[in-house]
Protein backbone atom coordinates (compact mmCIF):
# COMPACT_ATOMS: atom_id res chain seq x y z
CA UNK A 1 0.00 0.00 0.00
CA UNK A 2 1.27 3.69 -0.93
CA UNK A 3 2.04 5.97 2.10
CA UNK A 4 1.83 8.86 0.67
CA UNK A 5 -1.05 11.46 -1.00
CA UNK A 6 -1.29 11.11 -4.54
CA UNK A 7 -1.44 13.73 -6.97
CA UNK A 8 -2.18 14.03 -10.65
CA UNK A 9 1.15 15.62 -11.34
CA UNK A 10 2.59 12.37 -10.41
CA UNK A 11 1.29 10.37 -13.39
CA UNK A 12 2.53 10.31 -16.78
CA UNK A 13 0.33 8.45 -19.87
CA UNK A 14 2.05 6.92 -22.23
CA UNK A 15 2.52 4.56 -24.96
CA UNK A 16 5.60 2.13 -26.24
CA UNK A 17 5.10 0.87 -29.85
CA UNK A 18 7.02 -0.94 -32.57
CA UNK A 19 6.80 -2.38 -36.26
CA UNK A 20 8.14 -5.78 -34.98
CA UNK A 21 5.13 -7.75 -33.94
CA UNK A 22 5.51 -11.84 -33.87
CA UNK A 23 1.81 -13.05 -33.81
CA UNK A 24 0.32 -10.05 -36.14
CA UNK A 25 2.77 -9.04 -38.51
CA UNK A 26 2.65 -5.07 -39.00
CA UNK A 27 -0.26 -4.75 -37.17
CA UNK A 28 0.54 -1.13 -36.04
CA UNK A 29 0.72 0.35 -39.38
CA UNK A 30 -1.53 -1.92 -41.42
CA UNK A 31 -4.54 -0.70 -43.05
CA UNK A 32 -7.59 -1.04 -40.39
CA UNK A 33 -10.55 0.31 -40.99
CA UNK A 34 -9.57 2.56 -43.49
CA UNK A 35 -7.15 3.66 -40.98
CA UNK A 36 -4.58 2.12 -38.87
CA UNK A 37 -4.36 1.52 -35.33
CA UNK A 38 -1.60 3.57 -34.51
CA UNK A 39 -3.39 6.70 -35.89
CA UNK A 40 -6.75 5.77 -34.20
CA UNK A 41 -4.92 5.69 -30.99
CA UNK A 42 -3.01 8.96 -31.53
CA UNK A 43 -6.51 10.46 -31.88
CA UNK A 44 -7.78 9.54 -29.25
CA UNK A 45 -4.97 10.51 -27.12
CA UNK A 46 -6.31 13.78 -27.53
CA UNK A 47 -8.81 13.40 -25.05
CA UNK A 48 -6.47 13.58 -22.37
CA UNK A 49 -3.67 16.12 -23.97
CA UNK A 50 -3.95 17.69 -20.28
CA UNK A 51 -1.51 15.09 -19.45
CA UNK A 52 2.17 14.44 -19.76
CA UNK A 53 2.09 11.94 -22.43
CA UNK A 54 4.91 9.76 -24.00
CA UNK A 55 5.49 8.33 -27.27
CA UNK A 56 8.23 5.66 -28.04
CA UNK A 57 9.43 3.82 -31.41
CA UNK A 58 12.31 2.84 -32.90
CA UNK A 59 11.24 2.81 -36.35
CA UNK A 60 11.20 5.89 -38.71
CA UNK A 61 7.43 5.19 -39.87
CA UNK A 62 6.42 5.05 -36.29
CA UNK A 63 8.06 8.05 -35.07
CA UNK A 64 6.54 10.06 -38.59
CA UNK A 65 3.32 9.31 -36.79
CA UNK A 66 3.84 11.62 -33.34
CA UNK A 67 4.88 14.93 -35.43
CA UNK A 68 1.29 16.31 -35.94
CA UNK A 69 0.91 15.37 -32.14
CA UNK A 70 2.39 18.85 -30.43
CA UNK A 71 1.30 17.12 -27.00
CA UNK A 72 3.40 14.34 -27.32
CA UNK A 73 6.80 13.85 -25.70
CA UNK A 74 8.59 11.58 -28.42
CA UNK A 75 11.59 9.17 -27.46
CA UNK A 76 12.98 7.32 -29.63
CA UNK A 77 13.52 3.75 -28.53
CA UNK A 78 16.40 1.75 -28.92
CA UNK A 79 16.92 -1.19 -31.35
CA UNK A 80 17.50 -4.05 -28.56
CA UNK A 81 13.90 -2.76 -26.93
CA UNK A 82 11.91 -2.72 -29.89
CA UNK A 83 12.74 -6.23 -30.54
CA UNK A 84 13.07 -7.52 -26.77
CA UNK A 85 10.17 -9.65 -25.82
CA UNK A 86 10.38 -10.31 -22.32
CA UNK A 87 12.91 -8.24 -20.83
CA UNK A 88 10.60 -5.50 -18.98
CA UNK A 89 13.71 -2.90 -18.20
CA UNK A 90 14.81 -3.12 -21.93
CA UNK A 91 11.28 -2.96 -23.07
CA UNK A 92 9.82 -0.31 -21.04
CA UNK A 93 13.05 1.85 -21.13
CA UNK A 94 11.74 4.80 -22.39
CA UNK A 95 10.29 4.51 -18.56
CA UNK A 96 14.55 6.25 -17.84
CA UNK A 97 12.75 9.61 -19.75
CA UNK A 98 10.06 9.88 -17.29
CA UNK A 99 10.55 11.41 -14.07
CA UNK A 100 7.09 10.80 -12.08
CA UNK A 101 6.17 8.07 -9.47
CA UNK A 102 3.66 6.97 -11.59
CA UNK A 103 2.80 6.00 -15.11
CA UNK A 104 -0.34 4.89 -17.40
CA UNK A 105 0.41 2.51 -19.89
CA UNK A 106 -2.26 2.43 -23.12
CA UNK A 107 -2.49 -0.56 -25.06
CA UNK A 108 -2.76 1.06 -28.94
CA UNK A 109 -4.02 -2.55 -30.09
CA UNK A 110 -7.44 -1.81 -28.34
CA UNK A 111 -9.52 0.24 -30.76
CA UNK A 112 -12.34 0.32 -28.81
CA UNK A 113 -10.95 1.62 -25.52
CA UNK A 114 -12.20 5.24 -24.47
CA UNK A 115 -10.13 8.04 -23.09
CA UNK A 116 -13.18 8.69 -20.69
CA UNK A 117 -12.20 5.13 -19.08
CA UNK A 118 -8.84 5.58 -18.74
CA UNK A 119 -9.91 9.25 -16.95
CA UNK A 120 -11.81 7.37 -14.76
CA UNK A 121 -9.08 4.73 -13.86
CA UNK A 122 -6.77 7.69 -13.48
CA UNK A 123 -9.40 9.28 -10.85
CA UNK A 124 -9.87 5.64 -9.09
CA UNK A 125 -6.09 5.33 -8.88
CA UNK A 126 -5.64 8.51 -7.06
CA UNK A 127 -8.47 7.46 -4.38
CA UNK A 128 -7.22 4.56 -3.38
CA UNK A 129 -3.74 3.39 -1.46
CA UNK A 130 -2.95 0.50 -3.82
CA UNK A 131 0.15 1.11 -6.13
CA UNK A 132 -1.22 -0.03 -8.90
CA UNK A 133 -4.04 -0.52 -10.67
CA UNK A 134 -5.13 -2.59 -14.02
CA UNK A 135 -8.13 -2.94 -16.61
CA UNK A 136 -10.09 -6.00 -16.15
CA UNK A 137 -13.27 -7.34 -17.68
CA UNK A 138 -15.83 -10.24 -15.96
CA UNK A 139 -15.79 -13.10 -17.48
CA UNK A 140 -18.83 -15.86 -17.44
CA UNK A 141 -18.59 -18.95 -17.81
CA UNK A 142 -18.00 -22.69 -16.02
CA UNK A 143 -14.07 -22.46 -15.24
CA UNK A 144 -11.75 -24.93 -14.02
CA UNK A 145 -7.71 -24.79 -12.84
CA UNK A 146 -5.20 -26.78 -14.38
CA UNK A 147 -5.28 -29.47 -11.71
CA UNK A 148 -9.33 -29.85 -12.72
CA UNK A 149 -10.60 -28.50 -9.80
CA UNK A 150 -13.63 -26.26 -10.52
CA UNK A 151 -13.35 -22.21 -10.10
CA UNK A 152 -16.76 -21.39 -10.63
CA UNK A 153 -20.18 -23.22 -10.76
CA UNK A 154 -19.16 -24.50 -7.13
CA UNK A 155 -23.26 -25.41 -7.09
CA UNK A 156 -23.05 -27.32 -10.23
CA UNK A 157 -25.91 -25.83 -11.71
CA UNK A 158 -27.36 -26.47 -14.93
CA UNK A 159 -28.49 -22.80 -16.44
CA UNK A 160 -25.39 -21.63 -18.18
CA UNK A 161 -26.70 -18.00 -17.61
CA UNK A 162 -26.62 -18.30 -14.02
CA UNK A 163 -22.87 -18.69 -14.09
CA UNK A 164 -20.30 -17.10 -12.51
CA UNK A 165 -17.55 -14.55 -12.97
CA UNK A 166 -13.89 -14.27 -12.94
CA UNK A 167 -11.98 -11.16 -13.40
CA UNK A 168 -9.14 -11.57 -16.13
CA UNK A 169 -7.17 -8.73 -17.75
CA UNK A 170 -8.40 -6.58 -20.41
CA UNK A 171 -4.90 -5.39 -20.93
CA UNK A 172 -6.04 -2.30 -21.87
CA UNK A 173 -4.24 0.10 -19.73
CA UNK A 174 -2.06 -0.56 -17.04
CA UNK A 175 -0.96 2.12 -14.12
CA UNK A 176 2.36 0.52 -12.48
CA UNK A 177 5.32 2.63 -10.28
CA UNK A 178 7.84 3.51 -13.01
CA UNK A 179 10.30 2.57 -10.60
CA UNK A 180 9.62 -0.96 -9.88
CA UNK A 181 9.47 -1.73 -13.34
CA UNK A 182 13.07 -0.11 -14.36
CA UNK A 183 14.44 -1.94 -10.91
CA UNK A 184 12.33 -5.58 -10.99
CA UNK A 185 11.67 -5.42 -14.81
CA UNK A 186 7.82 -6.41 -13.60
CA UNK A 187 4.20 -4.52 -13.34
CA UNK A 188 3.65 -5.03 -9.65
CA UNK A 189 4.29 -7.48 -7.11
CA UNK A 190 0.93 -9.64 -8.11
CA UNK A 191 -0.11 -9.95 -4.23
CA UNK A 192 -3.75 -9.34 -3.43
CA UNK A 193 -4.43 -5.42 -4.27
CA UNK A 194 -1.34 -4.94 -6.05
CA UNK A 195 -2.72 -4.52 -8.87
CA UNK A 196 -6.44 -2.84 -7.92
CA UNK A 197 -8.84 -4.77 -10.41
CA UNK A 198 -10.76 -1.94 -12.17
CA UNK A 199 -13.64 -3.34 -14.28
CA UNK A 200 -14.11 -1.65 -18.04
CA UNK A 201 -16.77 -2.46 -20.14
CA UNK A 202 -16.21 -5.73 -22.19
CA UNK A 203 -16.72 -3.99 -25.59
CA UNK A 204 -13.82 -1.53 -24.72
CA UNK A 205 -11.21 -5.14 -24.23
CA UNK A 206 -11.11 -6.29 -27.97
CA UNK A 207 -7.52 -6.58 -27.96
CA UNK A 208 -5.08 -7.53 -31.25
CA UNK A 209 -2.84 -10.01 -31.09
CA UNK A 210 -3.20 -12.49 -33.54
CA UNK A 211 -4.15 -12.58 -37.18
CA UNK A 212 -7.42 -13.81 -36.72
CA UNK A 213 -8.10 -10.92 -34.10
CA UNK A 214 -6.97 -8.56 -36.37
CA UNK A 215 -9.87 -9.75 -38.98
CA UNK A 216 -12.35 -10.04 -36.27
CA UNK A 217 -12.05 -6.36 -34.61
CA UNK A 218 -11.69 -4.65 -37.58
CA UNK A 219 -14.60 -5.98 -38.74
CA UNK A 220 -16.70 -5.23 -35.43
CA UNK A 221 -14.87 -1.68 -35.62
CA UNK A 222 -16.30 -0.98 -39.22
CA UNK A 223 -20.03 -2.14 -37.87
CA UNK A 224 -19.82 -0.37 -34.72
CA UNK A 225 -17.95 2.91 -35.12
CA UNK A 226 -17.29 3.55 -38.52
Amino acid sequence: MVDMHKNINDITIFINVRVSSTRCKNKMLRLFAGCCLIDICLEKLHDLSDYNIYYGAHEEELLKKAKPYDFLKVVKRSYESAHSQNDGKLVFEILNHINTRWVVWINPCAPFLKMNTVKRAVDKFLEIENNSLTSVKKVYGWFYDNSFDHLTNKDNRIASQEADYLYEVAHAFHIYDREYMLNKGKLWTNKKGDPYLFVIPNEECYDIDTEEDFIMVERLYVEKIK
